[in-house]
């Protein structure tokens, strides 16, 4: 990659290298973009914020040519005004696109899917020709990556790193990064950011939305808030405090729902009770959840945490030990048996375990909940209609109608629904894998509110999540999860930090 770019560090000072002004798109009669200013300038990271809904996808699709502009107009500083009519003219104009759904084929090696599209009609290119100009490419960005490597084997952040080669090969010049961390490790996202900085360096335009602020803090020069379809903020991060930044892209203060203070200890009846519990994945598991006592699972992916919510919920058959719900010994042969000795289960992925796209939202607050709403085959739909609705209502579930397919609700109110239909069930234990995960600022701090407010009614939560900041402000205690064993559980007082949690994952590490 070429030197970098002079100017300022923020990149204030250096002409726009890309420029969209007024830009208007309408769905079905509803306006996503109502007259979109937003511009990129070489050697700078600028963050696109927004709740889920704001617009910013839109904006990024209409930037890679994934559809068009109704209104407005795109120019880049070496053509000037330029129609984008899709992905490979993006490509072609040096626009590339890392998202959550990468457009690699599995089946292809690196080297050809750098280079893929690049070739047209009967043209035959050997593939020593590709391999030998792919790792020009990869030496200086990811030089452990090998071209033969097919990318099926690969996992989530190399395939990125392909991605983003594939775009330096057609000579990009601006990269546009969707929620790249949402599935890499602490340490896969530190050699991400490395990488972007080493792409700032060489003078590139970065575009990068995360509804994580301290991936925001950390990575970005520049930031524009979108909500409701318009620009309501832009300028250098550093003009912008956490809380100010959270107000802009919610319309409201979140200092109480985002408090800083840690939750007072709870005494309380043990609800739940681990007693040297194994699985096929975790090993003599000692755990209690009190009545209104939310435990969080720290650890790294694949350290066992989610594991210990499968074991509980009857997914994965407990070889040892014993779960007690309520002083009950609870024998969870499947999923069935938790749910009805009060067990729920809040997944990770919600739109492939949790619930059906196509179907609508009283349909899907139906699911798990027959025997109340049911009899002899027949839905008591008149009752389930009712309950949907006094759910919707104090949950604030928008829109606030029962027949939206879920598809169309944004990934916080889907996690709503979700909540929702475990309380009609009468759950008292709750456990939450990644709660927040893909869901905006506002969204989160709602969901937040959900999780005090089942506590404060007695229930008893267990809550895994990757980030740290999320259960130093939500838990109670914290279960240090590594190689499948409970490495030490901690109460959390006020000198707990992410450090120690980290070093206690480690291996290391003393309060």
């Amino acid at each position: 990659m070429s030197s970098a770019t002079p100017g300022r560090e923020d990149g204030i000072d250096r002409p726009p290298t890309l420029v969209m002004i007024g830009v208007v798109k309408a769905f079905a009669g509803v306006r996503a973009l109502k007259g979109v200013d937003f511009s990129l300038r070489s050697g700078e990271v600028h963050a696109l914020l927004g709740e889920n809904g704001a617009g910013k996808s839109t904006l990024m699709k209409i930037m890679f040519g994934v559809v068009q502009p109704d209104e407005g107009q795109i120019a880049l500083d070496f053509i000037g005004r330029v129609r984008i009519d899709g992905p490979r003219a993006a490509l072609a104009m040096g626009i590339g696109l890392v998202s959550q759904e990468l457009s690699l084929v599995p089946q292809l090696d690196v080297a050809q899917n750098i280079f893929l599209g690049q070739t047209r009609g009967l043209t035959i290119v050997p593939r020593d020709d590709f391999r030998q100009k792919a790792r020009a490419i990869l030496d200086d960005l990811a030089p452990h990556l090998k071209t033969e490597t097919q990318v099926s084997a690969l996992g989530m952040a190399d395939r990125q790193l392909v991605e983003i080669s594939r775009t330096l090969a057609r000579g990009g010049r601006i990269i546009a990064f969707d929620e790249p961390t949402s599935s890499l490790t602490p340490a896969e996202q530190q050699n991400l950011f490395a990488v972007i900085r080493k792409l700032k360096a060489a003078g590139k335009a970065i575009v990068y939305i995360s509804h994580r602020m301290n991936e925001i803090r950390e990575i970005a020069d520049r930031i524009t808030v979108l909500r409701d379809g318009e620009v309501v903020a832009s300028g250098p991060m550093g003009d912008y405090s956490e809380s100010k930044l959270n107000e802009l892209i919610a319309g409201r203060e979140l200092s109480r729902e985002m408090a800083a203070d840690k939750p007072a200890p709870v005494e309380s009846v043990p609800v739940l009770e681990l007693r040297r519990v194994s699985t096929s994945r975790v090993q003599s598991i000692d755990l209690t959840v009190g009545a209104g006592e939310i435990v969080g699972l720290s650890g790294l992916v694949g350290s066992g945490r989610s594991a210990i919510l499968r074991a509980i919920f009857g997914i994965d058959p407990v070889t040892e030990g014993d779960i007690v719900v309520g002083g009950a010994p609870m024998r969870a042969r499947n999923p069935a048996d938790a749910m009805a000795a009060g067990v729920a289960l809040i997944p990770e992925d919600r739109r492939g375990h949790a619930l059906v796209p196509m179907m609508d939202v009283e349909q899907n607050f139906g699911l798990g909940n027959y025997g109340r709403f049911g009899a002899m085959g027949v839905i008591k739909g008149g009752a389930r209609r009712r309950a949907i609705r006094s759910y919707v209502e104090e949950m604030r579930i928008r829109p606030p109608l029962i027949n939206t397919k879920m598809r169309n609700l944004s990934g916080g109110n889907q996690q709503k629904v979700v909540i929702a239909r475990w309380l009609a069930t009468g759950a008292r234990v709750f456990l939450f894998d990644e709660p927040t995960r893909g869901i905006d600022v506002g969204a989160k701090a709602e969901i937040y509110t959900l999780l005090r407010r089942l506590a404060a009614n007695g229930a008893a939560l267990v809550v895994v999540s990757s980030e740290l900041p999320e259960l130093l402000l939500l838990c109670h205690r914290i279960a240090v999860v590594s190689g499948g064993r409970l490495q030490k559980v901690v109460p959390n007082t006020a000198t707990l930090t992410e450090e120690h949690l980290m070093e206690f994952a480690a291996g290391k590490g003393e309060l």
